[in-house]
């Protein structure tokens, strides 16, 4: 125990230790601001200088120029939230700096980002992020931060963001390696300084190491000194990591475990190399001590020529340089040191002082320097000591004065640092060719060109002249200077990035401000817009709350901008004043006579038909043919091949016979292969006659062969000269005859087609898509040596694209119906893997998938989704954005299961995070495609639990909840409902979700859910739809549980207020999707763990649901409001709400109980609320009054489904129609010859039987619209009271006890001395209301009885219950007033009594319906009580007049409706509300 708790006590001071350094070091970066922006400046330097290092071949993503503006703006907010005094906006501004700087902090250590390695950007923001959490007060947070910052990039670590904790930390623990690094390299000085014997070990050599002695070096010796340099600052590197994981293993390990895991802590060992000589001899630096060079690759401090101390800052190595030496200048594109133009004051006397071989040997110097800069994480080299600054005497200014420059980390003042070295698994090759007055660096990539770079004696002119030279240039060793970019060839002016340019001014930003809509302006142009009193952004229109003071310039993007100026510095300064470019197309030269590639049209939005037009021209613009006066062939040659096809051309133009004209035509094909599309023969060919002699072939001809020729030459014409596709366009029968050739089933023809343009309605007149599918399908013939400019499969699949976007919407429905027909899904999905025609193929999916949802199902099943991944990751922000529609489409499908694997798909493939990129544009995407992308982004975080916070999660529910906010943009608000809907999870296979009726399903209103399961198994095929929808329900219930939880969740049920806001719109269509959403959000919180958020969801959508209930004219609607309503009923603070609007709520829960049984629970809740008046809640109005005294006492009443069927003393039994409140007589029926006593209706409610004076039973059958005698019993004695079942019929007759009647005619007497004045029946259960207030309860089939209740004996044993009534359970007993109680109420199940009538008058009859119970005395007055609480609520008066009393009662189940009849004859009906 003693040891543990000395090894706690050592690991509790390792982190005290590490917490008060880090801690100190982070409050003074805190508290000196100006040292903070320092660094940060220098810090954008080496970004600008990375950016511009990328290649100046290839654009910069968009996602790239995202992460910069993310690492930006999170450090802008930082700063910000330093500077502020207001505790809510500092919080605010860390959340959001958070946020940005998380989103750098999480990238791939291994890949790069706008060629700035991705360790670099993910350290600073960690250093960031470290600054955020000490604001916080977080320092144990803000501690790791900072030690992952060492574990990510720990030579940028220890050289610029923390050099000084470096060493505070982890330079006492390097000690072995120091020394290790003192012996070798004292060693390697040992063997170059001669008489080294003569020296001590302890000797400085540093004094002795001059550049003398590196011009003597041989090459073995500098490439073992180059080799330790590199071994040294890998070893610290590597270290540094090591100790940064022991660090945070001691910080975060649990303290408070029994069984707690030790972190071991590590060993700095030195590198073992050739150069390590293993002895059995102590090692020298063990002996001596460790021998410390002034500069060991740590606190590097220079001494200028003057003898001056000044430190060297890695981030910005351009100070001052020596005068002798000029500073070298870093290549951004290359990666290569390059000299200035002005070298140094050397003098040329000393020309003749080093030897050729000398020379030789400083160019190996220079390239083992060299390769020690760009491999070694070690900028500072120790090869030279810092001492003295020596003087250079160099016979060239170009060799030996460059080598020194290349050499000494002394004299490199230079901006080498300012670009990151390449981390070993990235580094780049690099090799010195000698001439005799020029030193060459040459850069060798695996699989790449090489590029020769001039030192400082060749001039800017000279430069450009090699590099615009057709020719090699030969060097010594037989290297040559390989041809350069085409993007440096081309003679098509392309345009800037459409980023670069301010929709406003139309110019080149100089000085750009991202507002906070996502839009970029120039600062003049925004300022005078917002001074002439606009308030919203120009291109969005949304308001803008920052009109006051515009933010901070867009560095990130400025940079952008000026390392592409410094790379067309023509264009640039030409492009100033342009329009703003509307899209980006690059032009590829293309050989003479080579197969042209296929390029792709970039067009924003695949709906704006025009643009997609006019843009369409362009995808041909690939290279024009040459007309430079310097031919490929001779003046001669053309000459000759000229005179050859005038005969030709002249037999095609003026012939008769068809069989020579297509002999002509093949003629004349290879003779224009041969002349390499010369301009002369081209301008021969393009005549009017000679084109039209070639559509007459084309119209005539059934050759394929020359078809396909004729087709190749016209399509070489218009490539190269529009104007001849003009000539074509100008008559309509030749686009004809192409169409006609095209559905014949040529190929070729499509090409043609493609290059005329032809509009919309041009190409919907020919019906060409059964054959541009076909097309598709098959495959294409070879042409022998003839290529066409284009692939006939891309330009079919740009023609179907053009007319499947074209028209209105219903003619896009049309054709996209016709192509699934067709059959065409199977071929486009097979031909994704041709990157040519990928967009179009993704628009012609997603127009098909919008016509016709089902094909959704066949797409997901054979489509593989890396080609559309791809295609987003390189795409312009249309085509990004048609990706993105198409994915958000395909993940709608009606399987769970299958969308999840769709899903996991998108995840997983693609060479890129698909996670981040979807982030990144998220953040820059166009408002229209922020919930597409949102909702996309959220589907693929929540294929794992969602219980950890995410940064993806965070941001795309935000970018949900703030297109709801967007009040004057409904459009966006209702793309964001749809989003949230299709989240749910429950689509049709048709595509549409079915939330509501599954939601109306729950809340009891089954009729819309079964006619949609209906119509979907009418629509599947498949037998296992019964077998798959128990698993698919699982996985759907799982699914809406994760959504629901995350949505609920943000921010503390953000998403609520949201919803309220829509609720209260004035669209229809959004209305009804906001409550459907927000219902179905409400009661997935009844099912989800209680987080306290069920409050944010009443407060914001409490008085919404009520203004539904009560306002709208949708029964749908209404059970929709009810059924979230019920979510809040739980809560007690809620129903005193609810209790609020009990009286205006009442009347419409009681109607919507029809429907809906939740409005029955609402109801129930409310009743019992001590609060609630019960007595406001319900009232009365007798709505009619009938005569039917001619028929004598109404003896008995019963409702059954809309109707009441009377009986009366005159043996007469008449049905009543009482379906509009008014009570209209439809039978009347007279076969008892006396009186009928009573009536009872089966259980199943198919028969009615009725008892009689004249000693009969009658069994009746119940139609809709009347009533007929089935048989007749004679049971031999009067009938009083009746209950029958499919058995038996019990009865009261004269006598105790109580009469058993078998239908088969036997009859039994149960006697058990007692006079019964009621009777109830269920099941096999006889229950019979005695005198001397009991019940008895008979078992029928045992035919034996039981006291079911005894009550107390008072005035003789007089007390008689005279009614009983079961209902749902509960047996209602009403009879004689005793004490105040007029009878009981008791629960079968176990016999107890649960309630009473309190009231003073003897109850005759009782009638139920499912809220209210009825007791009829017999003075004529009926009390009416509350069925839950057993309270009397209300009393009405009957209109009898003199003695009669109420001898019948009967409700409506529903509640809508009262009977009573007297025994004077009439019938009372009351309207209940």
């Amino acid at each position: 125990m003693a040891r543990n708790y000395r090894f706690s006590m050592e690991q509790k001071d390792i982190v005290r230790v590490l917490i008060t350094t880090v801690d100190g070091f982070i409050r003074d970066q805190l508290i000196n601001k100006e040292q903070r922006s320092q660094h940060r400046e220098q810090c954008a330097e080496r970004l600008a200088a990375e950016d511009g290092s990328c290649g100046k071949e290839t654009e910069v993503r968009y996602s790239d120029q995202a992460v910069l503006a993310n690492l930006d703006w999170g450090i802008e907010a930082l700063e910000e939230a330093i500077d502020t005094s207001n505790m809510e906006t500092k919080l605010a501004r860390l959340d959001h700096a958070e946020k940005m700087l998380q989103v750098c902090a999480m990238l791939n250590s291994d890949q790069k980002t706008a060629g700035v390695p991705n360790f670099y950007l993910s350290a600073w923001a960690h250093l960031n992020l470290a600054y955020l959490w000490k604001l916080r007060n977080n320092i144990q947070n803000s501690v790791l931060h900072v030690i992952e910052m060492f574990a990510v990039d720990p030579f940028f670590s220890r050289i610029d963001f923390a050099p000084e904790l470096w060493k505070l930390l982890f330079l006492p623990h390097m000690s072995s390696i120091i020394g290790w690094y003192s012996e070798q390299r004292h060693r390697l000085v040992m063997e170059v300084i001669p008489d080294s014997h003569d020296l001590s070990f302890t000797a400085d050599l540093d004094q002795f190491f001059n550049e003398s002695l590196i011009f003597s070096m041989r090459p073995d010796q500098v490439e073992k000194l180059q080799k330790l340099e590199q071994l040294y600052g890998d070893s610290l590197d590597e270290n540094t990591r090591l100790y940064a994981k022991y660090f945070k293993d001691c910080i975060t390990s649990d303290s408070t475990s029994t069984r707690k895991v030790i972190p071991m802590l590590p060993i700095a060992e030195p590198p073992m190399t050739p150069l390590h000589e293993v002895s059995r001899s102590i090692p020298d630096f063990v002996k001596f001590g460790p021998i410390l060079p002034k500069s060991a690759g740590f606190s590097p401090i220079l001494k200028s020529k003057d003898g001056t101390i000044r430190d060297v800052n890695r981030m910005n190595l351009t100070s001052a340089s020596s005068q002798n030496l000029e500073p070298t200048r870093w290549d951004p594109q290359e990666d290569i040191p390059e000299e200035n133009e002005d070298d140094s004051d050397y003098e040329p006397n000393d020309a003749n002082m080093t030897s050729d071989h000398e020379k030789e040997t400083v160019g190996k110097v220079q390239s083992s320097v060299l390769r020690s800069r760009v491999h070694s994480p070690t900028i500072f080299s120790p090869l030279i000591s810092p001492k003295t600054s020596p003087k250079v005497f160099s016979p060239k200014p170009d060799t030996a004065a460059s080598a020194l420059r290349l050499l000494s980390v002394k004299i490199t003042d230079s901006a080498v640092a300012t670009s990151l070295p390449a981390s070993p698994g990235m580094s780049n090759d690099y090799s010195i060719s000698s001439a005799d007055s020029d030193v060459q660096v040459t850069e060798t990539t695996t699989g790449c060109r090489k590029v020769y770079s001039r030192t400082s004696s060749m001039n800017n002119e000279s430069v450009k002249m090699s590099k615009n030279s057709p020719h090699n240039e030969h060097y010594e060793g037989g290297q040559s200077c390989v041809s350069l970019p085409s993007s440096e060839r081309m003679t098509t002016k392309s345009r800037p990035p459409k980023d670069f340019v301010c929709p406003i001014t139309g110019q080149i930003f100089s000085d750009p401000v991202t507002l906070e809509t996502g839009q970029t302006y120039e600062r003049k142009a925004i300022q005078e817009w917002l001074k002439r009193g606009n308030t919203t952004c120009p291109i969005t229109r949304q308001p803008i709350s920052t009109t006051a003071q515009l933010p901070k310039t867009n560095y990130v993007l400025k940079r952008l901008i000026t390392s592409w100026k410094e790379q067309h510095p023509e264009l640039a300064q030409e492009c100033s004043y342009s329009e703003t470019p509307r899209n980006s197309f690059k032009v590829k030269e293309i050989p003479s006579g080579a197969t042209t590639p296929q390029g792709t049209c970039d067009f924003v939005g695949h709906r704006n038909t025009d643009d997609y037009i006019n843009q369409r021209s362009k995808r041909f613009m690939q290279a024009a043919v040459s007309t430079s006066p310097t031919s490929v062939i001779s003046q001669p040659a053309v000459e000759t091949i000229i005179n050859g096809l005038k005969p030709h051309v002249a037999c095609l133009c003026t012939s008769d016979k068809l069989q020579e004209c297509e002999t002509a035509v093949l003629a004349i094909a290879r003779l224009w292969k041969d002349s390499k599309g010369d301009p002369a023969i081209h301008s021969f060919l393009s005549e009017l006659t000679t084109v039209n002699g070639f559509i007459e072939i084309l119209s005539a001809s059934l050759n394929r062969e020359v078809l396909r020729t004729s087709i190749y030459i016209l399509s070489d014409l218009i490539f190269a000269d529009e104007s001849v596709g003009e000539t074509l366009t100008s008559v309509d029968s030749d686009l004809d005859c192409l169409a006609a050739l095209l559905k014949n089933g040529l190929a070729e023809p499509a090409v043609l087609i493609y290059q005329l343009r032809p509009v919309f309605a041009q190409l919907s007149d020919h019906d060409l898509i059964p054959s541009l599918v076909l097309l598709i399908q098959n495959k294409n013939e070879e042409l022998d040596d003839l290529q066409l400019v284009m692939d006939p499969k891309d330009a079919a699949l740009a023609i179907l694209e053009q007319v499947l976007v074209g028209g209105d919407e219903n003619s896009r429905s049309i054709n996209a119906l016709s192509v699934i027909s067709a059959n065409g899904i199977p071929a486009l999905v097979k031909c994704l893997d041709r990157p040519e025609g990928r967009r179009s193929i993704v628009s012609i999916l997603l127009c098909c998938m919008q016509a016709e949802k089902t094909c959704r199902s066949l797409i997901a099943n054979r489509i593989e989704l890396s080609p559309v991944l791809e295609l987003f990751h390189a795409g312009t922000d249309g085509v990004r954005g048609i990706c993105v529609e198409f994915l958000s489409e395909l993940v709608q499908l009606n399987r769970r299961t299958l969308c999840n694997q769709i899903l996991q798909m998108i995840k997983d493939e693609g060479a890129f995070s698909t996670l981040h990129t979807f982030l990144v544009y998220l953040q820059m995407a166009p408002m229209e495609q922020q919930p597409a992308i949102a909702t996309l982004l959220l589907q693929l975080d929540l294929l794992v639990e969602p219980w950890k916070m995410s940064i993806y999660r965070e941001e795309s529910i935000e970018a949900l909840i703030e297109a709801l906010r967007r009040k004057d943009f409904s459009n966006s608000q209702m793309m964001a409902l749809d989003a949230l809907l299709s989240l749910t999870g429950r689509m049709t296979s048709s595509g549409n979700s079915y939330t509501e009726v599954w939601l109306l399903k729950i809340a009891g209103f089954d009729q819309p859910y079964n006619a949609m399961t209906k119509a979907e198994r009418l629509r599947k095929q498949d037998n296992d739809l019964m077998e798959t929808m128990e698993e698919e329900e699982k996985a759907v219930y799982s699914w809406q549980r994760r959504v629901a939880f995350v949505l609920c969740n943000h921010e503390k049920g953000s998403i609520f207020k949201a919803l309220e806001e829509c609720l209260k719109s004035n669209s229809i269509e959004m209305a009804k999707s906001s409550l459907v959403i927000a219902t179905w959000l409400t009661h997935m919180l009844s099912l989800l763990p209680d987080t306290g958020v069920k409050i944010s969801a009443r407060k914001a959508l409490f008085e919404g649901f009520i203004n539904v209930l009560q306002s709208s004219n949708n029964l749908e609607e209404k059970i929709l409001a009810t059924l979230a309503l019920k979510t809040f009923v739980s809560e007690p603070a809620a129903l005193e709400a609810l209790g609020v609007y009990a009286k205006c709520m009442y009347k419409t829960l009681r109607k919507l109980k029809r429907s809906s049984v939740v409005a029955n629970d609402i109801m129930k809740a409310l009743m019992n609320l001590s609060s609630v008046d019960i007595t406001e809640l319900w009232s009365c109005a007798e709505v009619v009054e009938l005569d039917s005294c001619s028929n004598g006492e109404v003896t008995s009443m019963l409702h059954l489904k809309g109707r009441v069927l009377s009986s009366h003393s005159d043996g007469t039994i008449k049905v009543w129609d009482a379906g509009k409140k008014v009570l209209r007589l439809i039978q009347e029926v007279r076969e008892h010859t006396k009186a009928v006593t009573c009536l009872y209706i089966s259980s199943s409610g198919d028969k009615l039987y009725s008892g009689s004076l004249d000693k009969t039973i009658r069994v009746w059958a119940i139609k809709a619209e009347e009533i007929h005698c089935l048989q007749v019993h004679d049971v031999k004695e009067v009938v009083y009271e009746l209950v029958a079942n499919a058995k038996v019929a019990c009865f009261i007759s004269q006598g105790t006890g109580v009469k058993v009647y078998e239908w088969s005619g036997v009859q039994k007497h149960v006697n058990f001395n007692k006079y019964v004045k009621s009777l109830a029946m269920t099941g096999n259960n006889l229950y019979c209301g005695c005198s001397g207030y009991s019940i008895q309860e008979i078992d029928l089939g045992r035919q034996t009885s039981s006291t079911f209740y005894s009550g107390t004996r008072k005035l003789l044993g007089k007390q008689v219950f005279y009614s009983l009534e079961i209902h749902d359970g509960i047996l209602y007993a009403g009879g004689s007033s005793v004490d105040a109680t007029a009878g009981k109420i008791f629960s079968l199940p176990n016999k107890a009594v649960v309630g009473s009538f309190s009231t003073g008058f003897d109850i005759q009859r009782i009638a139920i319906n499912n809220d209210l119970l009825f007791t009829a005395t017999k003075c004529g007055t009926i009390e009416v009580w509350l069925k839950e609480r057993f309270t009397r609520i209300a009393s009405i008066k009957t209109a009898s007049a003199g003695h009669a009393k109420i001898t019948s009662l009967a409700a409506d189940m529903d509640g809508g409706l009262l009977f009573a009849g007297s025994s004077d004859g009439r019938i009372q009906v009351w309207a209940l509300d």
